[in-house]
């Protein structure tokens, strides 16, 4: 679609005709395990245990995609753990709106995770403002507070915390079978950009702000659109693009897994170098060993942030490097080395007071040493008889030697 056609469907007075879609969405929460997460045991009351089918279907979906992305290596090293919590039951809502919510954890080794809760809602007339509503983690009463009021528990548990402790991040998938792309931007190009920046704004976007997000898509295929902002992503496929198998509220479509595991990669990428920032930022450990631990700790979180995680996002690199800037990973990758540097120079700088401070005791010892030796050849020459006033004249010359050169060089060594 050609700029003038689009500058031209938003300046259209006229109200758009209804597009019906099928909405989904992913939420993403960020948080920090405290321990090693082993698992759920039971799930908590206002939370029923997923159906075994389903839930085993969207896990083996999500890891089969993550193998082929990330490699085999990868995936067996178990650097990555998605684990199903539950089904929250949404009663009490509209009709159109999502009918139940399905939790799972998605845990990095390094104590960083995700809850990622899939949403699916029943097909539909499109309508931003109604979405952007669903999507609103401060209304009260919302959609959101009420999965919290059930997945509260199970986090304190597993973090310590009743709510996420980082970012909140959410994917809206639309689906259309009836209408192509072309038709569903032309008729809703400026809602889309509000959904995108979840604005709730009733105030129009100029036509050159919408031809210009709506231009930013990093879909690869025909008939699909992806975009992304600071605050959240959106995946929209017309019906020339749809999936070649039938839909299904328990599994995310395949056409969106690429940005959704790219989205994740980068969620984690930014919670592990918060960890880590937030790591150097604390108290720095007194001796040397445990500043080489820490620093060695760091250097393996960065290896995981700039090798694995990094190289495996190769396929989609527009969403990886604006992903990036859009989140702000550059300047915080920033933040954690020059605060790794800082640790750097600590070692270096205690490592080399040690030195001096060892240097100054064996001047200080040795020089006592060499002085007694002196005093006491002097001191036999005049008591030959005399063991105790050998020694007596050996240990003092020691001592006040010693005393002396410690007032001479303390300056120096401080």
């Amino acid at each position: 679609m050609t700029e003038q056609h689009l500058s031209e469907s938003h300046t259209d007075s006229r109200p758009p005709a209804a597009v019906t879609v099928d909405p989904a969405f992913v939420l993403l929460f960020s948080v920090h395990v405290v321990g090693t997460f082993k698992g759920f045991g039971a799930p908590p009351r206002g939370i029923a245990l997923l159906p075994p089918q389903p839930a085993a279907d969207y896990v083996a979906r999500l890891a089969d995609f993550e193998t082929r992305l990330l490699g085999k290596t990868f995936r067996d090293a178990g650097r990555l753990a998605r684990s199903p919590l539950g089904r929250i039951a949404l009663d009490g809502l509209p009709d159109n709106s999502p009918p139940h919510a399905d939790v799972y954890l998605l845990a990095h080794q390094s104590g960083v995770a995700l809850w990622e809760v899939w949403l699916p809602a029943p097909s539909q007339s499109f309508d931003a403002a109604r979405f952007i509503e669903w999507l609103d983690a401060e209304a009260e009463d919302g959609l959101i507070s009420r999965l919290w009021s059930a997945i509260g528990p199970v986090n304190e548990e597993i973090t310590g915390r009743p709510v996420w402790s980082g970012s909140y991040f959410p994917l809206t998938l639309l689906r259309s079978p009836r209408q192509p792309l072309e038709t569903i931007v032309e008729r809703h190009g400026s809602d889309l950009v509000s959904l995108l920046f979840l604005d709730h704004s009733r105030k129009a976007f100029k036509p050159e702000l919408v031809v210009e997000e709506l231009g930013r898509d990093y879909c690869a295929r025909a008939g699909g659109m992806t975009l992304l902002s600071r605050r959240s992503g959106l995946d929209v496929h017309g019906s020339e693009d749809l999936d070649q198998e039938a839909p299904s509220a328990d599994l995310p479509p395949k056409s969106a897994l690429p940005f959704l595991i790219a989205i994740e990669l980068l969620l984690i990428e930014r919670a592990v170098l918060e960890h880590l920032y937030q790591r150097l930022s604390r108290r720095v450990p007194n001796s040397v060993d445990e500043l080489l631990a820490l620093k060695q700790e760091v250097l393996d979180a960065l290896e995981e942030y700039s090798g694995a995680i990094t190289n495996a996002t190769r396929f989609s690199d527009a969403v990886t490097a604006d992903g990036e800037l859009l989140l702000g990973l550059g300047d915080l990758y920033d933040a954690v080395m020059s605060r790794l540097d800082s640790v750097t120079f600590a070692i270096t700088t205690r490592y080399q007071k040690h030195m001096t401070l060892l240097q100054f005791w064996l001047t200080v010892v040795f020089g006592a040493t060499e002085i007694g030796f002196i005093a006491s050849g002097i001191a036999t020459w005049y008591y030959r008889a005399g063991l105790g006033s050998v020694l007596a004249w050996t240990m003092g010359a020691s001592l006040v030697s010693g005393l002396a050169l410690v007032l001479l060089l303390r300056g120096k060594v401080d």
